[in-house]
């Protein structure tokens, strides 16, 4: 059922069910996102002729119809819509040779870790006698093991000669293992769809295959949308940049002209405010001077009060101090006349001892004096 209905989607195009009633709808069904716009330039690589179906692509859903194609080319604007889908068609391309880059990776590394490369198969030949050197080297040990112990020497003698048979065989294996690698044509990958292949008879059936066909039509085409699809990009940046440009130029210009007639009406306004003021300003300094007249008269009551609640204040303080002084008196005086005599004594007492004090020193200058005259006589 879906198979049909995908060919006859193909045939006739999508809403063939449908009735048109507008002719330029009708002409314009390949724009409908069930149609594959990458057929319609020429080239789909996922259809079911190229890579669709194969390795781990699997066919493209979207409708593969040549009425379409032809709807296309005959459209007035088949030059714009190429470009744009260009663009789109060639972001499906990439996106398959990507895929194939990645496969092409897997395929070498698997080549370099193989092991039948690094031992390929030996010539029958060679395999007997490399046989035939194990069974005599296992045969001289059997024997060897066989002997009695008094045959020391014989039996040294045949296990030396086994061993050396063994090393003969094993160089032998090495030098046949290296012709054989030399003569093995070695294995290679494409680099275009990513095909490995032994030798030139190999290279040259796999030219054959579909799959390289494809991908080397899939390379071609890349290389040919890639060019054109930058040169439009980059004409959209550029014009992207100059209408921003124009956009900035023209909010730049509104701002200024704003700004202007800001300035504009600010001078009206202010030259208004200006002769409102000149004529309020006659009245507003007759109200302050009425006003500084009623501080300075309010201040020189408030200094009369205060001097005069000063004057009240000092005169108060001082009937307290002369109350304070009198009772002072009155509770030091029988003390002060104590002192006085007090002091009276120790004045006569400390006068009698200096008096006895220089009597001593004089009767003991004229004992001396005596003394010393007696001693020269």
């Amino acid at each position: 059922m879906n198979k049909a209905r995908a060919m006859l989607d193909a045939l006739m195009g999508p809403g063939r069910d449908t009735i048109e009633k507008d002719k330029t709808s009708a002409k314009e069904k390949f724009k409908d996102k069930s149609v594959c716009k990458g057929y319609l330039i020429g080239l789909c690589p996922l259809d079911a002729s190229l890579l669709g179906g194969r390795r781990s692509f699997s066919v493209c859903s979207r409708i593969h119809s040549e009425p379409m194609r032809d709807l296309f080319k005959a459209h007035k604007d088949v030059e714009a819509l190429t470009l744009e889908y260009e663009q789109q068609s060639l972001q499906d391309l990439e996106f398959v040779v990507r895929e194939c880059e990645g496969h092409i990776a897997q395929e070498k590394q698997r080549i370099r870790t193989d092991v039948r490369r690094k031992k390929p198969p030996l010539p029958p030949a060679v395999n007997d006698r490399l046989s035939a050197m194990k069974r005599e080297s296992s045969a001289m040990v059997q024997k060897a093991e066989q002997m009695d112990d008094d045959q020391i020497r014989e039996k040294e003698a045949l296990i030396t000669k086994a061993n050396e048979l063994m090393k003969e065989r094993d160089e032998l294996l090495e030098i046949e293992t290296k012709k054989a690698m030399e003569a093995l044509d070695p294995e290679e990958v494409c680099d275009i769809c990513g095909t490995s292949y032994v030798g030139k008879d190999g290279d040259a059936a796999h030219l054959k295959f579909r799959i390289h066909d494809a991908y080397k039509q899939i390379r071609a085409r890349i290389a040919e949308l890639k060019p054109r699809v930058e040169e439009l990009e980059r004409k959209h940046r550029e014009q992207k940049e100059e209408e921003f440009k124009r956009k900035r130029k023209e909010e730049w210009d509104k701002a200024l002209e704003k700004e202007g007639g800001s300035s504009r009406n600010g001078e009206k306004k202010s030259k208004s405010r200006s002769q409102v003021r000149r004529q309020d300003g006659g009245k507003e300094k007759e109200k302050d001077k009425d006003a500084e007249k009623d501080d300075a008269d309010k201040e020189k009551r408030d200094a009369s009060e205060k001097g005069k609640d000063q004057d009240r204040e000092r005169g108060k303080s001082k009937d307290k101090g002369r109350e304070r002084d009198s009772r002072s008196r009155k509770r030091k005086s029988p003390s002060a006349s104590r002192g006085k005599k007090r002091r009276a004594s120790d004045r006569s007492r400390s006068g009698g001892r200096r008096g006895r004090d220089r009597e001593r020193s004089r009767r003991e200058r004229d004992s001396r004096s005596r003394s010393h005259r007696r001693r020269r006589r």
